[in-house]
């Protein structure tokens, strides 16, 4: 025989409160915000790194070109003529009467050297410019404390200057060392400093 279970206040009471809690449940769950996807990070591709071009090194002048138009306008007013590059182991055409000095200078294989002539005179100049590396440079520069030049800084590097008196001739040598020039001029009877500087101007940043 089936049991009756009786319907009463309480038990109704208690039933709605159940139906009431699986109700706030169930709302509450369907509710719930769906979990946000994390954005996507677009990796930023890092800039490219530009190599910076290699300086173009300065250009050796030639002799036309060793000295400006200035100087070149003195030197022809007082009668002197461009013999350009006649330079020649042991034979002269040297930014230097020194023998040192000329060894090194002919030994440097980027170099130019170009002379000027006063003619029916003992009087002569040429100017050197050769492209130096650490090496010759410090070559150089013991050459020229050994030999008795007298050295001064100036803007661009410096000036190694002498000046000699013989009985049958008198000169002057300027050498202008650069990190990566050396200017050297020879000036019999004459100013070899204006020489080395006014194409020195020409050549140095």
């Amino acid at each position: 025989m089936a049991r009756t279970v009786a319907s009463t206040p309480a038990l109704r009471a208690a039933l709605g409160s159940v139906g009431l809690a699986l109700g706030l449940v169930i709302a509450l769950t369907g509710c719930t915000p769906a979990a946000t996807p994390e954005p996507s990070v677009t990796p930023t591709a890092s800039a490219s790194t530009t190599a910076s071009p290699t300086p173009t090194p300065v250009a050796l002048p030639a002799c036309d070109a060793i000295y400006s138009p200035a100087l070149v306008t003195t030197l022809e007013a007082d009668g002197r003529e461009p013999q350009g590059d006649v330079s020649s182991p042991g034979a002269g055409g040297w930014g230097t009467l020194d023998p040192a000095l000329e060894t090194l200078l002919a030994a440097i294989d980027e170099r130019v050297s170009c002379t000027w002539i006063l003619p029916a005179s003992e009087s002569g100049s040429t100017t050197s410019v050769a492209r130096l590396d650490e090496v010759n440079r410090t070559a150089l520069l013991d050459a020229l404390a050994t030999a008795g030049y007298t050295a001064t800084p100036i803007d661009g590097g410096e000036l190694w200057t002498i000046a000699v008196e013989e009985e049958f001739i008198t000169y002057t040598e300027a050498h202008l060392v650069s990190a990566t020039f050396w200017v050297g001029s020879l000036y019999t009877f004459g100013d070899a400093q204006t020489l080395t500087l006014d194409a020195a101007a020409l050549l140095l940043p």
